[in-house]
C-alpha cells in the first residue's frame, strides 16, 4: 500500500499560486486588451518573459499530479462509480462555474472599460456574434481559464478506458515511458505546426491548445505510471539526475527562449521571416526544447518538494484541499482586485505582486469560508438537474448565434496608449480614454524626460494640453534639462 504523498499536495498548491501569478501578469502586458478581464493601462511587457517560462511547466505539472492520483481514485470502484465520482467532482462544478463565472468575467470586462452591459444571453461561452470579431471577448466569449476542468475529466475517462482494455498492465520501464512521452509529444507538435493547425479550439465543452493536448495527456499517464511503480517510495530523489536536469534545463531553456522569440517575431513580421535552421528545423528545436524544459522543470520541482516538503505542514494541509476550487474562482477575484488597482499610482511591479498575493489569499479565504459553512454545496442528486438546465439554456443561446439584429460593442483600441505618441498625432480620444482609465499622466519620455503635457505644448496640441491639465497633469514637472510645461508654453 502506497504511503501518503504529502509533497504532491503541496506542489499542486504551489502550481495554483503560479497560475494566479501568470494570470495577474497578463493584466499588465500589452496585447491582451481585447479579451483579458481587466487591462491596466500601466504596462510592463517584460512580464511576458515570466509568462513564457511559467506557461512551459505549470499546467504540465498539474496534469502530472492529477494523473498520479488517478489510480488510487479508481481502486475499489466500478467503472460506473468512477465515472459518476468524476462527473460530480469535476464536470458538474465546471458546468456551474462556466454558466456563472464566465458571465461574471464579461460583466467585469465591460465595466472596467466603461462599456455598457449587453443582452444577458451574450454573456455565456456558447454565444457567438454573427460576423463578430473572434478575438474580441464580448463577441466571442470563451471558457478562458476554465478549459482545464473538462480536459481533466476527459483524461480521467480515457484513463479508465485504457485500464479496462488492459493497456495499463503492459510492462514498461519508466525511462521508456519518459522517452515515449518526449518523442510522441515532439512528433505530434511538429506535425500540427507544419500542417498549420496550431492554436486553440473553442467549443461548448472542450477548449484546448492543439499542440499541447497530447503532451498533457501523456504526462497525465506518466503520473499514473509513477503511482503504479511506487517511484516516490524509498530514497527521495536522485541527486545525479537532479544535476543532469539542471544542466538540461539551462541549455534547453536558453535555446527555447531564442527560438520562441524568433518564431514570435516571424508571426508579427511575416515580411521579415527568419529561420536559424529552416522552418521545419526551427520548429523541431522549439518543440523539442520546450518538452525538455517541461520535463526538467517537473523533475526539479518533484525533487525539491519531495526532499524538503514531504511531511505534514499545518498551513498547507489546511489550504491544499482548496486547490481546484481556488482555480475555479480566482479569475473573478483577480478581476475585481485588478479593477480596484487601476487608478492606484504605484510601480507596476508592486501592482503585479500585490494582485497576485491578494487574489491567492482572498480566493483561499472565500473557499475556506464556503467549505466550512456549506459542506455540500451541490448534492449529487442535483447533478442531473443541473445538466438538464445547462442543456436547455445552451439550446436557447444557440438559437441567438445567427441573429443578425444583435448589436454589441465594437473592439476597443489597446488601453496601454503612449500619451506622448497620442499627443503628437493629436489623438484626443485616446488621451481622454487614458485619463478615464486612470493612467499616470506624467510618464516621462525616455529620451527627453518630458511629461505628455510638455509634449502636447511643444507640438501645439492645445486641446490635448487642456485635457491633460484638467485630468491632473503636473504643470511643474521637470524634464532632464529642468524645463517645465510652463517654460515650454512661454
Amino acid at each position: 500500500m502506497n504511503k501518503r504523498i504529502y509533497f504532491l499536495d503541496h506542489l499542486r498548491t504551489f502550481m495554483i499560486l503560479l497560475v494566479v501569478l501568470t494570470h495577474a501578469g497578463m493584466t499588465y502586458e500589452a496585447g491582451f486588451d481585447n479579451f483579458w478581464i481587466v487591462s491596466d493601462p500601466t504596462k510592463l511587457n517584460s512580464i511576458a518573459l515570466v509568462r513564457l517560462y511559467l506557461d512551459l511547466f505549470v499546467m504540465f505539472t498539474i496534469f502530472f499530479i492529477s494523473g498520479y492520483f488517478a489510480p488510487a481514485s479508481l481502486s475499489h470502484k466500478t467503472s460506473w462509480q468512477f465515472i459518476l465520482s468524476k462527473f460530480h467532482r469535476i464536470f458538474i462544478p465546471w458546468i456551474v462555474a462556466v454558466f456563472l463565472l464566465i458571465p461574471a468575467y464579461k460583466i467585469i470586462y465591460l465595466y472596467s472599460r466603461g462599456l455598457p452591459q449587453e443582452p444577458w444571453f451574450t454573456y455565456f461561452h456558447i454565444f457567438r456574434l454573427k460576423g463578430g470579431d473572434p478575438y474580441y471577448f464580448p463577441h466571442n466569449p470563451t471558457q478562458s481559464w476554465l478549459w482545464f476542468l473538462p480536459i481533466l475529466f476527459l483524461f480521467q475517462i480515457l484513463y479508465l478506458a485504457i485500464f479496462k482494455i488492459g493497456l495499463i498492465k503492459i510492462k514498461i520501464s519508466f525511462p521508456v515511458a519518459l522517452g515515449f512521452t518526449f518523442l510522441t509529444g515532439l512528433v505530434s507538435s511538429v506535425f500540427i505546426a507544419q500542417a498549420g493547425l496550431t492554436g486553440w479550439t473553442h467549443s461548448a465543452i472542450a477548449d484546448f491548445q492543439h499542440e499541447r493536448l497530447l503532451s498533457y495527456f501523456l504526462v497525465f499517464l506518466l503520473g499514473s505510471l509513477c503511482h503504479a511503480k511506487n517511484v516516490f517510495a524509498g530514497e527521495k530523489g536522485n541527486f545525479t539526475l537532479f544535476i543532469g536536469s539542471n544542466i538540461a534545463l539551462g541549455i534547453a531553456l536558453a535555446a527555447y527562449t531564442i527560438f520562441a522569440l524568433n518564431l514570435f517575431n516571424n508571426l508579427v513580421n511575416p515580411t521579415q521571416t527568419h529561420f536559424f535552421i529552416s522552418a521545419l528545423g526551427d520548429r523541431i528545436v522549439y518543440y523539442g526544447t520546450s518538452l525538455i524544459s517541461m520535463l526538467s522543470f517537473l523533475y526539479l520541482f518533484i525533487y525539491s518538494f519531495q526532499r524538503s516538503l514531504d511531511k505534514p505542514i499545518k498551513v498547507l494541509d489546511r489550504i491544499n484541499p482548496n486547490s481546484y476550487y481556488v482555480y475555479l474562482i480566482h479569475m473573478i477575484v483577480l478581476g475585481i482586485i485588478a479593477m480596484l488597482l487601476v487608478p492606484v499610482h504605484i510601480p507596476v511591479v508592486i501592482k503585479y505582486l500585490s494582485l497576485t498575493v491578494l487574489t491567492f489569499v482572498i480566493s483561499h479565504g472565500l473557499v475556506l469560508v464556503i467549505r466550512e459553512n456549506v459542506p455540500r454545496i451541490l448534492p449529487s442528486r442535483l447533478d442531473w438537474l443541473i445538466l438538464v438546465a445547462a442543456l436547455i439554456l445552451s439550446g436557447y443561446i444557440g438559437t441567438k448565434n445567427n441573429d443578425p439584429t444583435i448589436e454589441l460593442s465594437s473592439p476597443i483600441s489597446p488601453s496601454g496608449t503612449n500619451l506622448h505618441e497620442a499627443a503628437i498625432r493629436n489623438d484626443l480620444a485616446a488621451v481622454e480614454q487614458s485619463i478615464a482609465n486612470g493612467v499616470d499622466l506624467d510618464v516621462p519620455d525616455p529620451a527627453s524626460g518630458s511629461n505628455p503635457l510638455m509634449t502636447a505644448i511643444v507640438f501645439g496640441r492645445t486641446e490635448i494640453a487642456l485635457a491633460l491639465m484638467e485630468g491632473g497633469a503636473d504643470v511643474n514637472f521637470q524634464d532632464k534639462g529642468g524645463s517645465t510645461p510652463l517654460h515650454a508654453a512661454a
